[in-house]
């Protein structure tokens, strides 16, 4: 890709120079803050007229691969990941909360918009290393007056609930009368669908704020204050249906500036008064300057990058889009909550429905694991505080056992309405299984596997002694399956869900083994909770043990499923028409379900998974069979095959590979963004860089701490901060050669080894 095809990045430093409407809503995207806590979309304060937010319109549940999204020139959005709501099709989903960053500026009778009135000189810039964006430009007002205007704001690490803006208003010519309006708007919603059922605005001793009410019976706040200098102004309060503001008008003689400080809560908060604690966030927090703020919340942003930075030499574009990666996922970090995980979004759009899939342990965990392992544990914490969901879950399939769902949210049972992925996309189930250990694994955390982790490996397990069908053979086998390639929904011993299945099993029985070993007491009180019988252990062997991963001797080839080369084989170039297009747009589900087309390649995603578990060879066949086979429609497919590709030594496939992973968020044309960040995709960037070039051996490949690196010529060198069982390392790579130092500062809450 040419430079000028991909979002600039200076540094740390995205850089948005001149305003294109087209790529407003992608750039909104693209500039989402946030704290774990809470996140906003990078949508403009003053927003545009011609994008209303309380657009009533009906989404139902479709692939969203092709399905086709509603393309405004703006989506504002404020995101408490521990809110969700009831939707009348999409069952629960993420809540756009009232939008509460307005500020409004006004000329005369002239509105400030960035489509209708004239601006010089737009830039805008998120500096991610201390999580502020700011915007800049002249406006030239339609009676010739000129002021420079620069929005500035952030959400703070320091006070989770706090997000601080400033807008400074400067006269260049001219003495302009201005109006400015300061508010919150609870006129907004998700996925064209309202889901509050009340909403009261209020004002009180110089602030104001709102209380909506949500169709589940759960309540968000959001109160704000403001404080304004350098404006000789007339100050009001303006109340409507759905809307509060603050007003100030005054002749603009000096530089003024507004800045505002709002705080958010929600009755999911684990706290006696949510209220209370957001009055008296407000209260300390407006005492203090922006800046002063901001100065304490780049504190923690310093360390956070300190724990994460990769550094690249010699390739810029890995450099930058790396950076871009970190940056989402710290920000999405939710350190002791785990009652949430990150949504596939990034909590960055409404598009996946606040949602959680396999990607949170598959893409996401990862990283956590070795840079912020508090988060990783509440993000593998989830799947305990879900565990009853889950049971549910086996429950409506008539199977004992915990079955988790395609698709999460805050009460783990199924959220997916499309059949052929809630019925048959079972692999999540062992996915989580393999979340728990490769948790372990990099912790050490014996007690998060005996307290809870042994339960979820049980349970698991016990639905897969019922989801098994044993055959004629004498042989166990997973029929009506889905493996991560969504275009092969009813397969049967799929290879990559059969293996998964068989490392679930196993697990249990080494964890329920080492946990008789060393707490006798907690075994019999697992065993007793959860009703079973030594025999029932037995027979997750034997089914362990009967599983078969396909595999053709001869040919050395792993299959995707036993029967992949019973589906008809098609001439995909014929029908693809416009490969920058999905290739489900150009044939039908029905033609996809019974060809052998591949959304993304099954085996090379078991294969970039346990690489040390395949020959080179086995590789290299897999690698060259279903190259031709895959259209890498899913966001994940290049950055799963370029870490295969870079093990086998195929350096210019691995080139194109990675152009194509920083190509689904931050090409330009493509806009990938507009409906959120592909944050799995994030994930696996990091993965490729850390686990692929720099060679890092994940924990569950070996008890130490072991590099096999894989750089290819146009890296020169990568440099990065590990955490490993709560040890720190600096790493650095250059060629074959590997340096490990240890840093004096350790992880609380995991042993030491």
């Amino acid at each position: 890709m040419m430079n000028d095809e991909i979002l600039r990045i200076n540094g740390f430093e995205i850089v948005e120079d001149g305003f294109d409407q087209d790529k407003n809503k992608y750039y909104e995207g693209i500039f989402t803050q946030g704290n774990g806590y809470f996140h906003v979309r990078g949508s403009f304060e003053e927003g545009l007229a011609d994008a209303p937010q309380n657009e009533v319109y009906t989404r139902t549940m479709k692939s969203v691969t092709t399905e086709q999204q509603r393309h405004p020139l703006s989506k504002q959005g404020t995101f408490l990941p521990l809110m969700m709501g009831k939707h009348p099709f999409l069952e629960e989903v993420i809540i756009n909360l009232p939008y509460f960053m307005r500020i409004e500026i006004a000329a005369g009778n002239e509105k400030l918009d960035m489509i209708r009135s004239d601006i010089r000189d737009y830039r805008r810039v998120l500096n991610m290393k201390t999580g502020e964006l700011t915007r800049s430009f002249t406006w030239i007002t339609a009676s010739g007056e000129e002021i420079d205007v620069k929005f500035s704001r952030f959400a703070s690490l320091d006070e989770k609930r706090l997000f601080v803006q400033q807008a400074d208003l400067k006269p260049r010519k001219g003495t302009p009368y201005i109006t400015v309006k300061s508010g919150i708007d609870a006129g907004v919603t998700t996925n064209g669908y309202c889901h509050f059922t009340e909403s009261s605005l209020f004002e009180k001793e110089n602030k104001i704020g709102v209380t909506v009410k949500t169709d589940v019976g759960e309540r968000a706040s959001i109160m704000c204050e403001n404080q304004l200098r350098g404006l000789d102004a007339v100050c009001h309060t303006e109340l409507e249906k759905t809307t509060i503001d603050v007003i100030y008008e005054g002749a603009l003689t000096e530089n003024a500036t507004l800045v505002k400080y709002s705080v958010l809560g929600c009755s999911r908060d684990r706290t006696e008064d949510y209220i209370k604690e957001m009055k008296e966030c407000l209260e300390q927090t407006a005492r203090l300057e922006y800046k002063q703020l901001l100065e304490k919340s780049k504190i923690i942003w310093e360390q956070k990058w300190k724990d994460s930075d990769v550094l690249v030499e010699g390739c810029q574009k890995l450099q930058d889009s790396l950076r871009f990666s970190i940056y989402h996922l710290l920000r999405c970090g939710g350190k002791e909550e785990e009652r949430i995980q990150v949504c596939a979004k990034g909590f960055a759009g409404e598009a996946y429905y606040g949602r959680y899939f396999w990607d949170s342990e598959m893409y996401l965990l990862p990283f956590y694991l070795y840079t912020d392992p508090l988060s990783a544990k509440s993000l593998i914490g989830y799947r305990y505080w879900t565990l009853e969901g889950a049971k549910q879950n086996a429950q409506r399939y008539h199977c004992r056992g915990a079955r988790y769902p395609w698709q999460s949210g805050l009460t783990g049972t199924e959220q997916c309405s499309m059949w052929e992925y809630a019925d048959n996309e079972v692999h999540i189930t062992a996915d989580v299984a393999f979340g728990v250990m490769h948790y372990y694994f990099a912790s050490g955390d014996e007690k998060f596997l005996f307290d809870k982790g042994a339960e979820i490996l049980l349970e698991t397990s016990r639905f897969w002694s019922e989801r098994v069908d044993k055959g004629e053979d004498g042989e166990y086998h997973l029929l009506n399956v889905m493996g991560p390639d969504e275009y092969s929904p009813m397969t049967r011993d799929n290879g990559f869900t059969n293996y998964m299945v068989k490392f679930n099993l196993i697990s249990a029985l080494e964890t329920l083994r080492l946990l008789k070993e060393k707490k006798p007491d907690r075994y019999r009180e697992v065993m007793e909770k959860t009703n079973t019988l030594e025999s029932e252990l037995e027979i997750f062997k034997k089914i362990a043990d009967s599983l078969v991963v396909p595999y053709d001797e001869k040919r050395k080839l792993y299959l995707q499923s036993a029967d992949f080369e019973d589906y008809a084989l098609i001439d995909m170039d014929s029908i693809w028409k416009d490969k920058k297009k999905a290739f489900g747009h150009y044939a039908s589900q029905e033609k996809i379900y019974r060809s052998r087309c591949i959304k993304q390649a099954d085996i090379i995603a078991l294969m970039s998974i346990f690489p040390e578990k395949f020959t080179e060879e086995q590789l290299r066949v897999a690698y060259e069979y279903y190259k031709p086979l895959t259209t890498h429609d899913s966001s994940l497919s290049p950055a799963v095959h370029m870490l295969v590709a870079n093990r086998l030594g195929m350096e210019e496939e691995t080139e194109q590979f990675l152009d194509r992973t920083i190509a689904v968020d931050m090409e330009l044309v493509r806009r990938g963004a507009e409906d959120g960040i592909h944050i799995a995709n994030c994930g696996a960037l990091w993965q490729m860089a850390v686990q692929g070039f720099m060679g890092m051996l994940p924990a569950y490949q070996g008890e130490k701490l072991r590099f096999e690196p894989h750089m290819p010529s146009f890296i020169k060198s990568m440099e990065t901060t590990l955490t490993w069982k709560g040890r720190k390392y600096k790493v650095h790579v250059q060629g074959e050669k590997v340096s490990v130092q240890e840093m004096p500062v350790k992880k609380e809450g995991f042993c030491l080894t």
